[in-house]
């Protein structure tokens, strides 16, 4: 009877040995991949835009820009019924929440803009989303709080704002405004998001500017960064964009 038993229990030890085997030959691979394909964390480098302060730079003036924001935009309308025409004529798009912007609520303007003030929101938005594409910041949109105005509401808009200007290229269809304090924001939050998305939404523009497509201040006591884009002969290059990887640091 014990002979057997032994005759029984041999075999069976060896049938676990095998399965225990197999699973290891099966499983042990698999977890060596996904360990391989692993990659680091991509973050920003906060001490890169702590020393540069992008907003800083961007002061430009109504003087430097105003007479050619006039040559290059829309006569000043009105009223927002006059906007039809322009539209019909195709010298006003009309503006949309999109994959990397929010309109906001606007008490003093309406979503219309030129079609290369248009192209030219798209272009600020495409850049700004690939520098934040592989970082923990990734999908934030940028909130655009003013786009064209009407006289009428350019003067009800300089009752309750002394910054606020009769001469607003905001009237010519090519200026708009992007909140610097407030993102749509939907990443993992970093130890200095919101400065980390100042700095990357001004470093975009400081290079556009260079590129002679904007001209661009930031209003400190609105928050706000005042954009006015500018026809020029530069194509929709994405040449800065070879600088960005310096923006990041693996972990």
């Amino acid at each position: 009877m014990k002979s057997y038993s032994v005759v029984l229990f041999v075999p069976l030890i060896l049938l676990i040995s095998i399965g225990i085997a197999v699973e290891n030959f099966t499983t042990k691979p698999k977890r060596r991949q996904a360990l391989e394909v692993k990659k680091p964390e991509i973050v920003y480098d906060c001490n890169y835009f702590s020393a540069h302060r992008f907003h800083d730079s961007l002061n430009n003036h109504l003087e430097e820009y105003h007479s050619i924001s006039e040559k290059q935009g829309i006569q000043p309308v009105e009223d927002e019924i006059a906007f039809k025409s322009f539209i019909a004529a195709e010298k006003l798009v009309k503006v949309k929440t999109s994959d990397y912007y929010y309109l906001d609520s606007f008490n003093y303007s309406f979503p219309v803009l030129t079609p290369e003030a248009k192209d030219f929101l798209d272009t600020v938005g495409a850049r700004f989303n690939e520098m934040i594409n592989k970082t923990e910041l990734k999908g934030t949109k940028l909130i655009v709080t003013s786009l064209t105005r009407t006289t009428a509401t350019v003067k009800r808009l300089v009752r309750v704002n002394r910054n606020a200007s009769l001469r607003s290229p905001h009237l010519n269809g090519n200026s708009f405004d992007l909140s610097f304090d407030h993102f749509l924001f939907r990443g993992k939050n970093a130890p200095c998001s919101l400065f980390l998305l100042q700095e990357t939404i001004s470093k975009v523009l400081y290079d556009l500017r260079k590129e002679k497509r904007c001209w661009v201040t930031f209003e400190r006591r609105q928050q706000c960064l005042h954009v006015v884009a500018r026809k020029s002969d530069h194509s929709s290059k994405r040449g800065s964009l070879k600088d960005f990887n310096s923006l990041f640091l693996p972990q």
